[in-house]
C-alpha cells in the first residue's frame, strides 16, 4: 500500500501557492484567464482521489475533458456557454499551456506504474472485446479507450512559468513541432502531446525544416504563407498536404512562443512592411519578414 502523505502535503502546498504565489513570474502568468482555476481543480481532484499512477510516485489525475471542464468555476463555464464544442476542442489548450509551464506533465505508457498499465489494459480489453470470442490486441489502438494521465509537479520547485506569454489564452493552439523547435528539445514537446491517448502519427514539422525556413527568409526578407509551405510541409502517412490553417497554426505558435522574435523575425500584417519589401500579399494578410528591413 502506497504512503500518500507526501503527495497530499505537496498538493496542499500547491493549493496554498495558487492562493498566495511567492514567485513573481508565477503570480503574473497565473493571471491568464482560467489557468489558476484549472490548476486548483487538478490539485483538488488529485487530493480527493489519491491517485499516484506515475512511476516516480507523483500524484496524478486521469483526465476526461468534459468532467474536468464541468469542475471549473461557474463563471468560467458561463463565459463559454455559447460554444458547444469549447470543452472538448478549446479547453484542452489550457492543459497544454499548463504543461508548457511545467505545472503538470502528460504521461505516456512508459511513465505510469505497471499496476496502472495492467489495470487499464484489462479494462480496454474488456471494453473492446465484449461479444468477441477472444481478446485481440490487433483489433485497433486499444489504448485509445483511456483518459490521458497527467502527473502534478511541485509548485514550490523551479518550474517554467517564464515560457508563458501574455498573448496566450485557452484559444492558443500549441503544436508539437513549434514547441520542439523553440526549446530544441523533443522531450518538452512530448510532455505536452505524447500521452497514452496520443496519435503518434500526427503530422508535424521538424526543427530542421524550420531552420531551413529561417535561412531562406534571411535571404528573401519576406514570405507569404504559401511561400512557407515548401519548407515546413509535414511528412504524413497518407502523403497528403495539410490545409492553410494547419500552416497558419504552426507559424502562429512559433510567433507566440517567441521563436520568431528570438531570430529577428516578425509575423505580422503585410501593410506594416509593404513600403520596404514587395510580395504577393494583401495589406491585411500576415507575412513573415526580417525585422532588419524596417530599420
Amino acid at each position: 500500500m502506497k504512503d500518500t502523505t507526501t503527495s497530499t502535503t505537496m498538493l496542499d502546498t500547491n493549493l496554498e501557492l495558487l492562493k498566495h504565489p511567492t514567485d513573481k513570474v508565477m503570480n503574473n502568468k497565473l493571471k491568464m484567464p482560467g489557468l489558476k482555476s484549472l490548476l486548483k481543480v487538478i490539485n483538488k481532484v488529485a487530493k480527493s482521489t489519491g491517485e499516484c499512477e506515475a512511476l516516480d510516485g507523483r500524484p496524478t489525475i486521469a483526465v476526461n475533458m468534459d468532467v474536468l471542464y464541468n469542475l471549473m468555476p461557474a463563471s468560467y463555464q458561463k463565459k463559454h456557454a455559447d460554444n458547444s464544442t469549447f470543452a472538448t476542442r478549446t479547453f484542452p489548450n489550457l492543459l497544454r499551456i499548463a504543461c508548457l509551464a511545467g505545472a503538470i506533465q502528460l504521461l505516456d505508457w512508459t511513465q505510469i506504474s505497471k499496476a496502472a498499465r495492467d489495470a487499464r489494459y484489462k479494462l480496454a480489453m474488456a471494453s473492446m472485446c465484449k461479444g468477441k470470442k477472444k481478446n485481440d490486441k490487433a483489433t485497433g489502438h486499444w489504448y485509445m479507450q483511456y483518459k490521458n494521465v497527467y502527473a502534478i509537479n511541485d509548485f514550490s520547485q523551479p518550474l517554467h512559468w517564464e515560457r508563458l506569454s501574455y498573448r496566450m489564452s485557452e484559444r492558443t493552439k500549441l503544436t508539437y513541432g513549434a514547441v520542439a523547435t523553440m526549446y530544441h528539445d523533443l522531450e518538452v514537446a512530448a510532455d505536452i502531446f505524447t500521452g497514452i491517448n496520443s496519435d503518434h502519427a500526427v503530422a508535424t514539422m521538424t526543427q530542421d525544416q524550420v531552420g531551413k525556413l529561417v535561412t531562406k527568409l534571411s535571404k528573401v526578407k519576406v514570405m507569404t504563407l504559401d511561400d512557407t509551405k515548401w519548407y515546413i510541409r509535414p511528412n504524413t502517412k497518407d502523403g497528403k498536404d495539410r490545409a492553410d490553417d494547419w500552416y497558419a497554426t504552426q507559424l502562429n505558435c512559433l510567433d507566440i512562443l517567441g521563436y520568431f522574435k528570438a531570430n529577428d523575425i516578425a509575423y505580422d500584417m503585410y501593410c506594416k512592411v509593404s513600403d520596404y519589401v514587395e510580395c504577393d500579399a494583401k495589406p491585411n494578410q500576415r507575412v513573415l519578414y526580417m525585422l532588419d528591413v524596417v530599420k
